[in-house]
Parts: C-alpha cells; sequence; structure tokens
C-alpha cells in the first residue's frame, strides 16, 4: 500500500526509482537515441525508420544529401535532452528544403547544424555527440485538429511493466511547436484505464478550459488507440533494460502506434497534469515484480483510473463478416456493404467506386499478397466510418466488378474491433480475391 501522499520531487525521484530500478548500463543506453533504437528494433517495436547517422565529421562531408526522401525527414543529436537540436524537414530537393516552419536550410547550412551537433552543443553534459536522421512522422489525422503544426505525443510513465501515469503534450506556438511542457507545450492528464483526458497543465498558467486556439475541451478527449500505447509502453519499458521510464509515442497517420523515445529520467509535470502523486501510484506497485507487458498493462488500468471511467464502455465494438462502410467525397456520402476480411492486411476497394468517390490515385503504386501472388497495384487515400469509427486509410485498387463486394476491409483498418465470424454472415460463397 502506498505510504506517501506527497508530489514526488527530483531528489525522491533520483534516490528510489532511477538509482534503484535503472542500471548504468540501461541508463546509458537510454541517452543515446541510437542505442535506444537498436533494442527497439530488436524487440521488433515499431519506431521511425533511420536513414542515416553521422559519428565523424567525415561521414557528414561524404554523405549523399540526394538520397533523402523528398517528403522530408527529422536531424537529432544522439543524446539530445529537452527537444533541443531537432531540425525537421517537410519537404527536401536535394540540396535543401523547408521545415515545418517554412524556413528554408541549404545542405551547408544543415552540415553546420550537424557539426554543431557533433561538438556536443545540444548534448547532455555538453559532450561529443552523434547525429541521426531518421523517418518524418506524419501526424495522426485526429490531432491535426488539437495541434495544427508540431507533433503531438504522449508520455507514459512505467514502472516493471506498469503503466502508471500518461499525459497527452500538444505542441503549441508558445513551445516552438514543440512538444516539451518545460517550453510551454500543453499538457493534458491522460486516464490510465480510458485514454480519456482529465485536466489540462500550462507552465506559468492557468489551467485552460479549452486548447488554445480552438473550442475543443481539454477535458473528455478519447485518444485513439489508447489500449495499443499502453501495450507498446510497457514493452518498450522492458526492451530498454530499465525498471523504471519514461515513453514518448507518437500516432502516425500510416503506421499508427510507435515509440518515439525512451526517457531514463522523465520529468515530473506529468503530477500536475494528472492533479496526483506519482510517488503514491509508484509505491502500489513497487513491489509487484516478473509481470509480462500484457499483465502489466491489466495491472495499471485496474489500479489508476478516474472515478468516471467506471461509467465509460471500453468494450470494443462487434463487427460482423458484411458490414455497411459509408465513403466521404467531397459532394456527398456513399454507402456500401463491404466484407470484413481479416486475412487480407489492407483495404481494397473497386476501381469504378474510386471514380465515383473521385478520388486520385497516389504516385507510387503498392504490394498487395493475394491468392495469385504478390502484385504491385494502384492506391487511393479514401476515408471512410465503419462501425461509428471514421477510419483514413491507403486502400489498394482492383477490378472487383466479378466478385460479390466492392469493397474489402482489412486487418490494418480494424484496430479496435473485436469480429464475430457469425454475424451476418453472407449465404453466398465466400469473396476472395
Amino acid at each position: 500500500m502506498a505510504v506517501s501522499s506527497e508530489i514526488l520531487g527530483m531528489n525522491a525521484r533520483n534516490y528510489l526509482y532511477i538509482k534503484q530500478y535503472n542500471s548504468y548500463e540501461a541508463v546509458q543506453a537510454a541517452d543515446d537515441k541510437l542505442l535506444t533504437k537498436q533494442q527497439l528494433f530488436a524487440a521488433d517495436i515499431p519506431t521511425p525508420q533511420l536513414f542515416a547517422s553521422f559519428p565523424t565529421r567525415s561521414s557528414i562531408r561524404t554523405f549523399d544529401w540526394t538520397s533523402l526522401p523528398r517528403r522530408g525527414f527529422a536531424i537529432k543529436p544522439a543524446r539530445g535532452w529537452g527537444g533541443e537540436g531537432i531540425m525537421v524537414f517537410k519537404n527536401w530537393a536535394g540540396t535543401g528544403g523547408y521545415t515545418i516552419a517554412d524556413e528554408y536550410s541549404s545542405q551547408k547550412q544543415v552540415e553546420t547544424h550537424l557539426l554543431d551537433i557533433l561538438d556536443g552543443a545540444y548534448s547532455l553534459q555538453y559532450l561529443p555527440d552523434k547525429a541521426l536522421i531518421e523517418e518524418l512522422i506524419e501526424s495522426h489525422s485526429f490531432f491535426k485538429k488539437l495541434s495544427p503544426l508540431g507533433l503531438p505525443d504522449i508520455r507514459i510513465i512505467v514502472l516493471n511493466h506498469i503503466p502508471i501515469m500518461a499525459m497527452l503534450r500538444l505542441p503549441t506556438e508558445k513551445s516552438h511547436w514543440t512538444a516539451n511542457v518545460t517550453h510551454g507545450a500543453l499538457g493534458l492528464g491522460v486516464d490510465i484505464r480510458t485514454g480519456i483526458t482529465i485536466h489540462a497543465y500550462f507552465r506559468h498558467h492557468k489551467a485552460p478550459l479549452y486548447i488554445p486556439g480552438t473550442k475543443i475541451k481539454t477535458r473528455g478527449i478519447k485518444i485513439p488507440f489508447w489500449d495499443e500505447l499502453l501495450l507498446l509502453a510497457s514493452r518498450a519499458q522492458g526492451a530498454s533494460g530499465l525498471g523504471y521510464g519514461g515513453i514518448d509515442l507518437v500516432l502516425d497517420d500510416r503506421r499508427g502506434p510507435i515509440v518515439l523515445e525512451v526517457n531514463a529520467r522523465p520529468g515530473l509535470h506529468i503530477q500536475s497534469a494528472n492533479i496526483g502523486s506519482l510517488r503514491t501510484r509508484l509505491e502500489r506497485v513497487e513491489n509487484m515484480r516478473t509481470l509480462t507487458p500484457e499483465r502489466g498493462v491489466e495491472v495499471g488500468k485496474s489500479l489508476f483510473f478516474e472515478p468516471f471511467s467506471e461509467k465509460v464502455l471500453v468494450t470494443p465494438k462487434t463487427l460482423g463478416v458484411i458490414e455497411d462502410v459509408t465513403f466521404e467525397s467531397d459532394h456527398t456520402n456513399m454507402l456500401y456493404p463491404a466484407k470484413i476480411d481479416t486475412g487480407a492486411f489492407r483495404t481494397s476497394i473497386d476501381g469504378d467506386l474510386v471514380k465515383r468517390l473521385g478520388l486520385d490515385y497516389l504516385s507510387d503504386k503498392i504490394y498487395i499478397r493475394s491468392a495469385t501472388g504478390k502484385q504491385a497495384r494502384r492506391a487511393v487515400r479514401v476515408a471512410f466510418v465503419l462501425g461509428g469509427n471514421k477510419i483514413k486509410t491507403v486502400a489498394s485498387v482492383t477490378n472487383r466488378k466479378h466478385l460479390n463486394y466492392p469493397v474489402i476491409i482489412g486487418r490494418n483498418d480494424l484496430k479496435g474491433f473485436v469480429i464475430d465470424p457469425t454475424k451476418n454472415a453472407p449465404i453466398e460463397l465466400p469473396d476472395r480475391e
């Protein structure tokens, strides 16, 4: 049982939890983004793709800048802290590009920035560092109405696989569109059981009732993929070797939940966002050991919930074999029957339906495995409503005139649903590609 109701301070955090649960080797790895990536990759935990690393000055001078993706990327110091030294490009033309702040930087300016990183300008203790370039994360459409620029993230404190406390961090103009609460980002405390925001924290300001620049209340926002985020945080804490850590996660518009960083010394503003003591929660579970990530999430959800959450229905919606989906177009909404197919990874729609919806084809094709083997198909971005949930996805396009249904919904777009194979089951023969 917890014996303290006091707010966890920095000295108590360092002595009671970081020193006790985090080995020197695990802390060193967590402080190095390149080592952290290796750990996450080895544990099959999704994290941004690594495009390049720069351990020396010569590696910068000899790098082929035309090899970077045109859609953009992020430059980071390997041992940076507080978001310092991060440079995010939204596009790149081989010799220069525009950052998310609409500022142009040439290749020479980027090289100068990388040299500063190697000199330790942004690292812990200002020691010599390494630099890396990684995949640009495209913020999930859910968050774009909450924060027009920057990348919102979710910080989850985890101890021995148990999620203890969580906070949604929204970039603001005051924070220069970073998710750093110390620099002025908006922190929203999150109920562990439901993923619903409960309170706002804005440093040096009164807690706002609405997200700055919007009419959206800071309380009552339900974060998508909440169960997946909790499990991913628990798995990442275990993979890092840390016993106590702060896991930063983001929702990518294409890939869904991914781990951005692992922190061996997570900050303590999360208590203000939750109006609660981190120490009290930690003392309730610190003697629980050898839990699996799945069991750890169950424990966290059962212990650290807000009173209102007992009234919130968290049972996933059940879908049948055939469900109606509503496609959204510029002019009208169209209802079509779709087959729910967990055997297919990606959603597939008929070419004639693409024309009726007025969708534009993407420039790149995607590869699909079907009964006839691996094949390249044209693709479109499409939005539809299924089971009351709005889903945005990339769908493959094929000729489905000879099949029973113009749409197949693949498992990539079925997260959060339960599928009952006996519900709405068709009498006719199965519809297979």
